[in-house]
């Protein structure tokens, strides 16, 4: 059973930002990307999550981080549960090192995309399991 279902934000291009930097394989090697999808799926029939797989980001109220380890690089999926219920929206990628995002502004990012989203739901778009 489905608990969540998982969508892409959109930027003002038409372009779906999760997709192209998980297509990206200089950013994101292939089995990387098949960690990550494991991850996301396993996430979408869990109705609770917890540690170490996500966590609420500090001082970004509503963002939630999805955290992958993978070869020595902790990759990072910021999002929010909305707009609707059960709908886990991708907002920014990332990485973690030392407690430091990089990008740097990426919480920011996110909580600026996480209002874009709730004022407009065309923004969006479903995640493809690749």
């Amino acid at each position: 059973m489905t608990e969540w279902s998982f969508w892409d934000y959109v930027d003002e291009r038409g372009v779906n930002v999760i997709d192209h930097w998980l297509m990206d394989k200089r950013e994101v090697p292939v089995k990387t990307r098949a960690k990550i999808t494991r991850l996301l799926l396993q996430l979408a029939g869990t109705p609770l999550w917890t540690r170490p797989l996500a966590s609420n980001l500090d001082d970004c109220d509503g963002i939630v981080e999805i955290r992958i380890l993978r070869m020595n690089v902790q990759y990072r999926l910021l999002g929010f549960r909305g707009p609707t219920d059960r709908q886990f929206t991708l907002l920014v990628p990332a990485r973690e090192r030392g407690g430091e995002f990089f990008p740097k502004a990426a919480p920011k990012i996110a909580e600026t995309r996480m209002r874009i989203v709730l004022k407009d739901r065309s923004r969006v778009c479903e995640h493809i399991f690749r």
